[in-house]
């Protein structure tokens, strides 16, 4: 069977290495529109631009806490995009996607968003995300994700949810201060590890909820469906847009969804993928990718001198 491909970047709480966009930058103009107007989003909110660190390595004096993690949650959407725009395949892409960032992406290649209003909404979202993230937490749980799913149900109906994934039998819940105390105590009378997380922004919602619903407002107005790449969602915007075509897929570009084992399946079963590439500089999704394929499934851990992302696509593209 020939390899039908996922990308697997990696979330947006990871940074990507320094200058991993120089050459994209400078051969690709939507790459550099996308990197200007991104810079310009973020000057408006107080911070520094992210195109030296994306594009020449120069990290300049060393970034606040708050301006690394809106570095890497650009970068999440800057990157996977930018490696979409510049390949050169012999056959049209699908493109399979996650929440957050990766729905992000889908929506600016499906031009149910602009790259502008992608920016807007995302950093939007983090300033009301911070604001919300005074009042909630992140709480790990030594369970798998059905487990945690059903002990959230137990003590909180909508107050809690699984925001990720760390390893098989690990499972990370945000939720309200009040609603995690209630869960620690549950998970601690019934015998099972938890701990508190302290991340910069544990409430990621309205980070990318803003844009799923103009997204699907979009998709509801359109009267002739636009000849656009395949778009899945692995995650709770699945229905919103999708295709069948994605069977016939020759590559997949695809960011770390909350359910990463289940989507992994999903993926195998459903769509015939058979072929994954982590990008990124350490594997962090690869080993778990691997205990959660089936049989025979080649996974590739991050390709060896990833220091620009125009490493990768000689051999994206050398390999269809």
């Amino acid at each position: 069977m020939p390899l039908t491909t996922a990308l697997a970047f990696p979330p947006f709480s990871n940074p990507y290495p320094p200058g991993i966009l120089r050459t994209l930058a400078h051969t690709n103009a939507s790459v550099a529109d996308a990197l200007e107007l991104t810079d310009q989003k973020l000057a408006e909110l107080g911070h520094p631009p992210v195109t030296d660190r994306l594009t020449a390595g120069d990290f300049g004096s060393a970034p606040s806490l708050e301006t690394e993690y809106v570095h890497n949650l650009v970068a999440a959407t800057l990157v996977p995009y930018s490696v979409y725009a510049s390949l050169e395949l012999k056959v049209q892409p699908s493109i399979i996607l996650g929440h957050g960032a990766g729905f992000n992406v889908g929506s600016v290649i499906t031009d149910l968003m602009t790259m502008a209003e992608t920016i807007d909404v995302l950093l939007g979202g983090f300033v009301e995300a911070k604001r919300m993230s005074l009042r909630g937490g992140m709480l790990a749980l030594a369970v798998d994700q059905q487990t945690a799913r059903a002990m959230c149900r137990q003590v909180s109906e909508k107050g809690l949810y699984v925001g990720m994934i760390n390893a098989p039998n690990q499972t990370v819940v945000c939720g309200w201060f009040d609603d995690l105390d209630l869960l620690q105590s549950h998970a601690e009378r019934n015998g099972v590890s938890c701990r508190r997380l302290d991340a910069l922004l544990p409430i990621h919602t309205p980070l990318f909820r803003p844009a799923a619903l103009q997204a699907i407002a979009r998709q509801e107005e359109r009267t002739v469906d636009p000849v656009l790449p395949p778009l899945y969602f692995t995650t709770e915007c699945r229905p919103i847009v999708e295709t069948d075509t994605v069977r016939r897929a020759s590559l997949a570009i695809w960011t770390k969804p909350a359910n990463l084992i289940e989507s992994v399946t999903d993926l195998q079963e459903n769509f015939g993928i058979n072929h994954f590439i982590e990008i990124n500089t350490t594997p962090t999704l690869a080993p778990m990718i691997i205990q959660n394929a089936l049989p025979g499934t080649r996974v590739d851990g991050p390709p060896t001198g990833i220091t620009d992302a125009a490493d990768v696509l000689p051999f994206l593209n050398g390999a269809y």
